[in-house]
């Protein structure tokens, strides 16, 4: 346990001194998710919220809805932008081999990457949301000591994700189209910014498929944004399930990864 600790550490210090050594960095981190977030915001404010439209009764739970969705997708989005990044910059930079040379978890390493870049590029959007949930007034008394299991559970199931993500992008040079797979169905079908009652069946049956459906549940229900609390041990359940597959399916990935490596092509470009 303790080694896997120490090539986690050393992948998130890497992570850090490679990619976010700016201030300019962390600007545009902030920048850009808050412009989407008010892109949104002012799409729907036109129109009248009375007669609980899409489920939002007032212009406060339109902004707590919005703020949970986007911190959510935020965290889940910044993992799938890495690992395309992390696998053409080591490509190019001539240290993809260390993935599978050195002696270190595979495993290890992958969620250490994941984990570097998240700790970095979400957090001061979190921050921002924060602002906006208080605003709103979602962040009660009687419901901010769930602010720190509200954090694991993004943290964790954000980590996992990527480390995902990252054994996918292992397997191509030219992975653009990964992220188009995994970004547009993911906003539109998860919740993010539509309540997934409103899809029809037919779109309710692929937002299944995204573990970030079942995280927006869980914080929404926390939060008292949508519905009491009822119903969030299934939403729990469903989520330790995704997440359980998901570890299952990198440990495969990473294998055959390093496999076709070995067999097809020399261990930088394959």
């Amino acid at each position: 346990m303790k080694n896997i600790l120490l090539v986690m550490k050393a992948e998130i210090k890497k992570q850090q001194e490679h990619n976010y050594h700016s201030y300019f960095v962390y600007f545009s981190l902030l920048i850009w998710p808050v412009l989407g977030f008010l892109e949104v915001y002012y799409t729907y404010k036109p129109f009248s919220l009375t007669g609980n439209f899409i489920g939002i009764s007032s212009g406060k739970e339109l902004l707590a809805f919005l703020a949970t969705g986007y911190m959510a997708y935020n965290c889940y989005w910044s993992m799938v932008q890495n690992a395309w990044s992390m696998s053409y910059q080591e490509r190019t930079g001539g240290t993809l081999e260390v993935s599978f040379l050195s002696p270190a978890s595979r495993m290890a390493m992958n969620y250490g990457k994941a984990l570097g870049a998240l700790l970095q590029e979400v957090w001061m959007f979190c921050c921002f949301c924060l602002f906006i949930l208080l605003y709103a007034e979602s962040i009660r008394w009687d419901n901010i000591f769930l602010l720190p299991v509200i954090f694991i559970l993004l943290l964790g199931s954000s980590t996992i994700w990527g480390g995902m993500m990252n054994a996918i992008f292992l397997f191509s040079r030219d992975a653009e189209i990964f992220m188009d797979l995994f970004d547009t169905p993911m906003v539109l079908f998860s919740g993010t910014r539509i309540p997934a009652a409103c899809f029809p069946v037919w779109a309710k049956v692929i937002s299944l498929l995204f573990p970030l459906t079942y995280c927006l549940n869980i914080i929404r229900l926390v939060l008292h944004i949508t519905g009491d609390g009822a119903g969030i041990g299934a939403d729990l359940l469903r989520l330790g399930i995704c997440l359980l597959l998901m570890v299952g399916i990198t440990k495969v990935l990473l294998r055959r990864a390093e496999a076709n490596n070995r067999k097809n092509g020399e261990l930088q470009f394959y």
